[in-house]
């Protein structure tokens, strides 16, 4: 992740300025193509929506004749950057089922058979190009190549966006409020005087703060105290047409916590030349370093789960000794007539013992690396270890675990350490949702029709506001009601139970609890 990082970030500068569409695709495939060299690719923005109403694109190969003079899209393409199936085809664009190869080595070279994947460049909602990489079909995907490819078509849309507006800003000033109340970035307009004439939508939305509240407030109060000498010194030097480098702000954010803005400032000129103020074009780069900050908490994570293996076998080779023990002391104990509070006393710590090593040998089993395959599971037996691996975090919230199990399910096929992880995650968010006096958390199982099972798991807790429901699954978010949380979990859970086959729905209520529903199909008999 930190080498898409340092490329993307690379490409960003390139485009610095007044780029034009044409300079921003090549930047960015040549980002992609440093990561990936033996991959080819295509950035392609539809004739509908680039500047002169033709086709602008940035490749590593040829584009095949049948190819040249349309634009397609996937609908797998737009489902993996979480736009909808639109209903009719993208302007100017070819909505498709099946990716088709577009590339060749050379304008006379055979082709070869290549398989595929691409994902939409869009602004605003709007899909207005397409960037797509190929391989040599039957080779694997690379490391981390769709995750290189969403980043790079957000970043490379908010370029193409940035830049035009920084190029219409030239000319069209007197229509520049209106561009920028539909723009989807943080945009805002400051006079000489320092005074903030317009503010975008986006960045009204990110902060939180209305209209009202930064008219003709001074821009610098929008910084703290230790970055305003950093932002006087970039907006003089706007002001006076030197070029300013990129610098980021860490401002309040709607809802709490701090947001992430990446600034480029550019002179605005009035008709006769002269510089009338300065035009900040922003990038929200919050996410990115959340997902760095994750990177980071995972290699922690990584460490740990080896430190962990080491200290469970180093406790589990004297709780060894103490069980063989403890059991010859209770056969010597019983045959020589020993009182029966000596007896239990034995009995109690050999149960304690198997305690110890029945969590040790669950914990190992939870943090090993997931490389097994699925295969049939007794969905009741699951959820029971998931409930054992949440021990001690249900007895810090005072909760009751509910028990209201299905008999005679058939089996899931699943992984059993992700499905683990599911129930885990699901039992502590309903953990966390519990009240200060503690509360309920009912664990339900049952078979729907023939092939589908489902498992229920409610609580009677603070429960989740409408707005909230929403963005449950959405990667980062989070409300954070105890401690603060990364926001993966629910959109983790859902990943891993759409993998299986399966079905996640949420239904909660402010003050009454939270319901949590995962179908999984079972094999029919």
């Amino acid at each position: 992740m930190p080498q898409i990082l340092e490329s993307l970030n690379e490409a960003s500068r390139e485009t610095r300025g007044f780029a034009t569409d044409e300079k921003t695709l090549r930047a960015y495939v040549h980002a992609l193509e440093r990561l990936y060299p033996t991959t080819r690719f295509a950035m392609r923005l539809s004739p509908r929506t680039a500047e002169d109403a033709a086709i602008v694109q940035a490749t590593t190969h040829h584009v095949r004749p049948e190819a040249a003079q349309e634009v397609a899209i996937t609908e797998a393409g737009l489902l993996r950057a979480g736009l909808p199936q639109p209903a009719s085809e993208p302007p100017g664009m070819r909505l498709r089922r099946t990716y088709e190869p577009i590339l060749v080595a050379g304008p006379n070279d055979p082709e070869f058979p290549a398989d595929g994947l691409d994902v939409p460049l869009s602004i605003a909602g709007e899909v207005i190009g397409v960037l797509a990489a190929e391989l040599e079909r039957g080779m694997p995907l690379p490391p981390r190549l769709e995750d290189a490819l969403l980043m790079t078509a957000s970043q490379a849309s908010a370029a193409i966006e940035s830049g035009r507006l920084r190029r219409e800003a030239l000319h069209l000033r007197d229509y520049l409020e209106k561009l920028l109340e539909h723009a989807n970035i943080p945009v805002l307009v400051v006079g000489r005087d320092r005074n903030i004439r317009v503010v975008s939508s986006a960045f009204v939305r990110i902060t939180g703060l209305n209209r009202d509240q930064l008219a003709a407030k001074d821009v610098l109060q929008l910084a703290g105290q230790s970055d305003r000498t950093r932002v006087l010194s970039a907006f003089v030097n706007a002001i006076r047409g030197r070029e300013v480098p990129p610098f980021e702000l860490r401002l309040p954010k709607a809802g709490g916590g701090n947001a992430r803005l990446q600034f480029t400032l550019s002179p605005i000129l009035d008709s006769e030349g002269r510089v009338a103020g300065v035009i900040a074009i922003g990038q929200d780069r919050t996410e990115v370093r959340e997902l760095e900050g994750q990177v980071i908490h995972a290699e922690k994570l990584a460490t740990l789960g080896q430190l962990a293996a080491g200290i469970v076998h180093e406790i589990n080779n004297p709780l060894t000794s103490i069980s063989v023990y403890g059991e010859y002391l209770l056969s010597k104990l019983t045959r020589s007539g020993a009182e029966d509070d000596d007896l239990k006393r034995v009995e109690r710590i050999l149960r304690s013992s198997d305690r110890i090593m029945s969590f040790t040998r669950n914990l190992l089993t939870y943090a090993r690396p997931s490389k097994e395959e699925a295969h049939p599971l007794v969905l009741n037996d699951v959820l029971e270890e998931a409930v054992g691996f949440c021990e001690h975090v249900i007895r810090e919230s005072g909760a009751t675990i509910v028990r209201d199990y299905g008999d005679n399910l058939p089996k899931v096929r699943a992984v059993p350490g992700q499905l683990h992880q599911v129930f885990v995650n699901l039992i502590t968010n309903a953990c966390n949702a519990a009240h200060d006096e503690g509360g309920e958390i009912r664990l339900t199982t049952r078979l729907l029709g023939r092939d589908r099972v489902h498992v229920r798991v409610e609580d009677n807790g603070v429960g989740i506001g409408s707005d909230d429901m929403k963005r449950v699954f959405e990667p980062f978010f989070s409300t954070r009601r105890r401690g603060k949380g990364t926001g993966l979990g629910l959109s983790i859970v859902k990943s891993i139970v759409e993998r299986h086959g399966g079905s996640i729905e949420i239904d909660s209520e402010m003050g009454v609890g939270t319901v949590v529903v995962v179908t999984l199909p079972c094999p029919v008999d």
